[in-house]
């Protein structure tokens, strides 16, 4: 029989003093690799070990893989088919690549929650855990007088009337400011603030794997 998940099931347990609960997501500095043939660290992968250790202390990589309801049952409990999978088979939330932003339902914290989708392939809500949104920039553009280049006098010797001024519309994007030699970096696809990369590790048991 299946389990579904909720807070009434045996598997969802209340956690030690200073325990983390299933479910939690940590961010983890070391490097991720899978182990090669050999199981022993090469140039090409320095980390081999590291996936297994982790997996040992009840941890694993959030890369979206689908798990067995039956041999993961505490962590099935938590997410349920959130992120993906049915039947036998659920999916962990992948979080390779993204920012992580806390839930904003019922406020007004987020105020493009509308443009939120589900997670791929999931269960989960437009606008709640496991939602996703798309990059964006806020609208800015800035307008600046310009007059043009006063107009030659007529044959007869009269002076050019004066030059008109109009507002003209920026272009070629944000440039340094003044004084300043370092190029605005630019790119095409995102926006984003300085970041780090780090590898995203969510807890699946209570006990020890072996």
């Amino acid at each position: 029989m299946m389990v579904m998940p909720g807070a009434g099931s045996p598997f969802f347990q209340r956690p030690g003093f200073g325990e983390l609960p299933v479910g939690a997501v940590s961010a983890f500095a070391g490097a991720l690799g899978a182990p090669d043939s050999s199981g022993t660290p090469t140039a090409a992968s320095p980390t081999a070990f590291t996936t297994q250790p982790l997996e040992a202390w009840g941890w694993m990589y959030c890369d979206g893989r689908s798990l067995a309801c039956a041999e993961y049952p505490e962590l099935f409990a938590v997410l349920g088919y959130v992120y993906g999978g049915a039947g036998a088979q659920f999916n962990i939330p992948d979080y390779r690549g993204y920012f992580l932003r806390g839930v904003g339902t019922g406020t007004q914290n987020d105020p493009d929650i509308a443009n939120r989708t589900a997670p791929p392939g999931g269960q989960g809500s437009s606008d709640g855990v496991g939602s996703i949104q798309s990059s964006a920039l806020q609208a800015h553009e800035h307008t600046y007088s310009s007059a043009p280049a006063p107009s030659a006098p007529s044959p007869d010797g009269t002076a050019a009337g004066a030059p008109s001024v109009k507002n003209t519309l920026t272009t070629g994007g944000p440039v340094a400011g003044t004084g300043q030699s370092t190029a605005v970096p630019v790119s095409l696809k995102e926006t984003r603030p300085l970041n780090v990369c780090v590898n995203y590790i969510i807890k699946f048991t209570y006990g020890l794997r072996r």
